[in-house]
């Protein structure tokens, strides 16, 4: 059955909001002011979903996507709708989080912007039967790509040397980080069964830096190198990176700026990765703690400080928490940047023991993030906060905030 429905704004999943008979229905690829023939695909108690039929009335804001994959693949979702009003989206959204979270309300908030195309270091690919692509949002349903808009040229290109490839139909994933606009390339075969390694060498070489099958490198050095500002950083496949080069030194200036950072400053940068923002501001301080659970991670950490020549940082490997409770390590200031699933519950209590100068807290995740500042709110208030669109064309924002000792 199929209705017609006003779309009055949008979800936090970039979805369009509509009423019927007083319930919600969130529509995919709908904008505010337009007025959609919709037919339902799942209906609850409360709310329903559904898709456009045919859109009677089109929104300015609207613009025709660029990929041919758009709507299909589950890559990006908002790429109908112009760069602008993206950042005004997510602008919005990330004001009316904080309100609805963390009782917060927010004032002159401050969103940077991005390349909106060809932005992504890194991508991880499925293989089907030699052929390879991206799941359909919140399904199985497997579509064949050869060019993504979202991705550094380099990874691209790599999509087309690749195609066609026999060995392919032995490989279940594929992981491609490019680093210095595609200077020095990383590539990682996920098996289903034994590869014939050389094979993929005699391929692809002339393209990579590094080639690796699981956790074995067969081909070239085992990190590659990327250069943020005047620090360098060799990454392993396991370590985390940001996946927006060009907009990552806007994020850690955005750390630095909020850090305040001085010669008398001991900092504890919590979920430190490959040691990418302790060693961005370690110039500025007296000392850095750097805690990470992932092993190769802190291993191209210490590799990091010493390429960098810094000597006022050290590591630690192992769960946050459990290293806070061991070392009883102390900082008048913290930078965390955890997972998806925020600060767990241990590492709170123990800033809150702590109870450093500043924390400086860096999230994808804004729901998550006005939990742990909501937790905090006892001895700590939330001073500024800047967005930074890492990731455009899809709902995805990063925060980065300033919370201040009350």
């Amino acid at each position: 059955m199929e209705f017609q429905v006003e779309i009055v704004r949008l979800d936090d999943r970039g979805r369009g909001i509509g009423y019927l008979n007083g319930k919600i229905v969130f529509v995919e690829d709908a904008l505010p002011q337009e007025l959609v023939r919709v037919k339902m695909t799942r209906e609850k108690k409360k709310y329903c979903e559904a898709k456009v039929v045919e859109r009677l009335v089109t929104s300015k804001e609207r613009v025709i996507p660029e990929c041919r994959y758009y709507g299909t693949c589950g890559g990006c979702n908002l790429m109908h709708l112009s760069y602008s009003k993206q950042l005004e989206y997510k602008k919005k959204k990330g004001i009316q989080l904080f309100q609805k979270f963390a009782g917060v309300e927010l004032e002159d908030v401050e969103i940077i912007s991005s390349e909106p195309f060809y932005y992504r270091n890194k991508v991880v690919v499925h293989v089907e039967h030699g052929k390879m692509g991206y799941y359909q949002k919140e399904s199985h349903q497997f579509v064949e790509i050869d060019h993504c808009l979202l991705l550094h040229p380099k990874i691209n290109q790599l999509f087309t040397e690749l195609k066609g490839a026999s060995f392919l139909n032995s490989v279940e994933n594929i992981m491609i980080r490019t680093f210095q606009d595609g200077v020095e390339t990383q590539i990682v075969f996920y098996p289903q069964e034994n590869l014939d390694h050389e094979e993929i060498i005699h391929r692809i070489k002339h393209l990579v830096t590094s080639i690796y099958v699981d956790h074995t490198c067969i081909y070239g050095n085992d990190e590659i190198l990327e250069k943020i500002g005047d620090r360098n950083y060799l990454v392993r496949p396991e370590s985390f990176f940001q996946v927006n080069t060009k907009t990552t030194k806007k994020l850690y200036d955005q750390v630095k700026e909020k850090l305040e950072p001085s010669e008398k400053d001991v900092v504890l940068d919590l979920y430190c990765g490959a040691g990418t923002i302790g060693l961005y501001i370690a110039p500025y301080v007296k000392h850095v703690y750097g805690v990470e659970i992932v092993k190769e991670a802190v291993m191209s950490a210490k590799k990091n400080q010493k390429i960098n020549r810094t000597k006022n940082i050290e590591f630690y490997v192992g769960d946050t928490k459990t290293i806070l409770e061991e070392f009883h390590l102390q900082a008048n200031k913290v930078i965390v940047d955890p997972p998806r699933s925020g600060l767990d519950q241990k590492t709170k209590e123990y800033l809150l023991k702590l109870v450093p100068e500043r924390i400086v807290y860096v999230s994808c995740d804004p729901v998550t993030l006005t939990r742990d500042i909501k937790d905090l709110s006892s001895k700590y208030e939330l001073k500024t906060i800047t967005f930074v669109d890492m990731f455009p064309n899809t709902e995805h924002v990063e925060s980065v905030c300033l919370l201040k000792r009350r």
